[in-house]
């Protein structure tokens, strides 16, 4: 079976046509159901065509039915929420616990302002946060939304795109969202020489892309910090989010886009203020959980910590969502053992403690890097906040180190502070 990292890259990246395909198999809707009320094609053999690309992308041998359980055990092992109890009788398996779910915690009222903007026409989401702030949670809440809205979904990270120049990026976009919609690539038809990339891109989504949907569909763009640093792409780019985006003021086509910008770091690609899509749509920046968030999440878990208890463990690593994760799954596998907290405490900013792989992995891009080295020296050397080069600011924010206070800077938590101090300066606080 292919691990859980893998399922769930393949089911975010997975063309819209082909998610709903698999949702309707494991929901126990048959094959004449699938291309009536899925698909709405009179061929069948399209459904099937759909089964057996599932088949490949989770690596599954087409045997016949028992692919097709094998199929359900995989969704039901990582989405159990998905599979129906009559699907799951009669491949003889049982519903997982929903426990093995990933946990997920509002942090209201952003769910609920986010919820009212994706079905506004033309709307536009940004999302900023480091990296491990909860921002992949957030974007499945609002897809999930969307979904009960009957809306097609396309998730695509911008790692997956070329920057070598404007033009083969912008093709490369316009097949790959081809691609999740589940719609053949189009592109030698509307792609002409004599016109601007930025032009045959609109023409792409606005003549095919769009015209074909009979739904609003959610585009989502994460990683979007990854075009910052390429100064023709992010230009041509960027500034496109913007027109389409006012384009859907006018254009009844263009209000069927809703975009959902996701990035880490603070926008410092140059655009003219009336061309930049970070001054339009609704703005959403995550933050550490609350003390209040922290005991909610420690419930989830099937913990029961003392108010003190929760504020020892956010006075080593914050509010931040993914190490408080690490913590509560440690101490909820040893729940037996004395002290384990204090353990967990002691040992947390060494490489002998929960976070030590995640800590070696810091160290190390660190280190390869003289100029991050020197400003983190300078970090661990003070507990107030210090004023560092923009672009270090930038790529130290970008890996979840270091928290603004204006133009200045300090380490987001105790627990970096206590490794660096030891393993950069040699000495533990």
């Amino acid at each position: 079976m292919i691990s859980k990292e893998a399922f769930e890259e393949k089911f975010k990246t997975m063309p819209w046509k082909r998610r709903q395909v698999l949702e309707a198999v494991v929901g126990g809707k048959t094959d004449q159901e699938i291309r009536d009320e899925v698909l709405k094609v009179n061929d069948i053999s399209t459904g099937r065509k759909h089964i057996s690309n599932l088949y490949k992308d989770f690596d599954i041998e087409a045997n016949g039915y028992n692919c097709r359980c094998e199929l359900v055990e995989i969704v039901n092992t990582y989405k159990p929420e998905l599979v129906a109890a009559q699907v799951l009788n009669e491949c003889n398996l049982s519903l997982r616990p929903r426990a093995n779910q990933e946990i997920y915690i509002e942090r209201p009222p952003i769910e609920g302002r986010c919820y009212q903007e994706i079905v506004k026409p033309g709307a536009l989401i940004r999302i900023k946060a480091p990296k491990r702030m909860g921002k992949t949670l957030l974007i499945q809440q609002i897809i999930a939304h969307s979904e009960k809205q009957g809306y097609a979904q396309v998730y695509l990270n911008m790692n997956e795109l070329p920057f070598t120049n404007l033009d083969s990026f912008l093709q490369s976009f316009c097949v790959r969202v081809s691609d999740n919609l589940g719609l053949p690539d189009q592109l030698d038809s509307y792609w002409k020489k004599r016109l601007a990339s930025k032009v045959n891109c609109k023409r792409y989504l606005e003549q095919y892309l769009l015209k074909s949907l009979d739904s609003p569909v959610v585009l989502c763009l994460d990683e979007v910090e990854q075009v910052f640093s390429h100064q023709e792409v992010a230009e041509g780019f960027l500034t496109l989010l913007r027109s389409w985006h006012e384009d859907a003021k006018s254009k009844e086509v263009w209000k069927k886009l809703r975009l959902i910008v996701v990035y880490a770091t603070e926008v410092y690609v140059s655009l003219p203020t009336e061309q930049s899509p970070f001054n339009v749509g609704l703005q959403i920046e995550l933050l550490e959980f609350t003390e209040q968030q922290v005991t909610s999440f420690a419930q989830a878990y099937g913990l029961n910590l003392s108010g003190d208890s929760v504020r020892k463990l956010m006075a080593m690593v914050g509010g931040h969502p993914d190490l408080l994760s690490q913590a509560f799954d440690y101490l909820k596998n040893h729940q037996a053992a004395d002290n384990t907290l204090d353990t967990l405490l002691t040992n947390a900013p060494t490489e002998a403690g929960i976070y030590g792989s995640h800590l070696r992995q810091l160290l190390t891009s660190i280190q390869e890097h003289p100029e991050l080295l020197d400003a983190v020296k300078l970090l661990v050397s003070t507990t107030k906040p210090v004023r560092l080069d923009a672009t270090i600011t930038r790529k130290l924010e970008s890996m979840g180190l270091v928290q603004r206070y204006g133009n200045d800077c300090s380490l987001i938590s105790n627990l970096y502070r206590l490794y660096f101090s030891d393993r950069i300066l040699g000495s533990r606080e």
